[in-house]
């Protein structure tokens, strides 16, 4: 098999990983056996590969939660704003808003003094 072989091969069983529920079943879905794929995974080049697939997946999942995150505190606010709203449905709303805002904030600054820990850190190893 050649190298362009091999990779188109590697390719169709990360797509199967990625979309079945077993390694099992992603096996039977390339047409190879379990202990193969299972051999492959221990493979530095494929688990790299396999990673990288699984990170971008992920990133599209969470780029569409933002989308509807973006969304769902849109309609939110209409609720609020709305004077047709019924009073428990608006509070209700304007609650979830707050709360959302708080741990919002909280995580910015999470990320603000891990950044900087991190920044300390680096400049203590140089």
């Amino acid at each position: 098999m050649t190298g362009t072989g091999k990779k188109r091969q590697a390719d169709v069983a990360i797509a199967a990983l990625l979309t079945c529920s077993t390694i099992g079943e992603a096996a039977e879905q390339c047409h190879i056996s379990k202990r193969t794929l299972t051999r492959w995974m221990q493979h530095e080049g494929f688990k790299k590969q396999y990673a990288s697939a699984k990170r971008e997946l992920l990133s599209g999942a969470i780029n569409r939660l933002r989308s509807a995150g973006f969304d769902s505190g849109k309609r939110l606010h209409e609720i609020v704003n709305d004077k047709e709203t019924p009073t428990a449905a608006a509070v209700s709303a304007a609650g979830r808003i707050l709360d959302l805002l708080i741990k919002g904030v909280e995580l910015e600054d999470l990320t603000e003094r891990i950044t900087a820990l991190e920044e300390s850190g680096a400049k203590g190893k140089l």
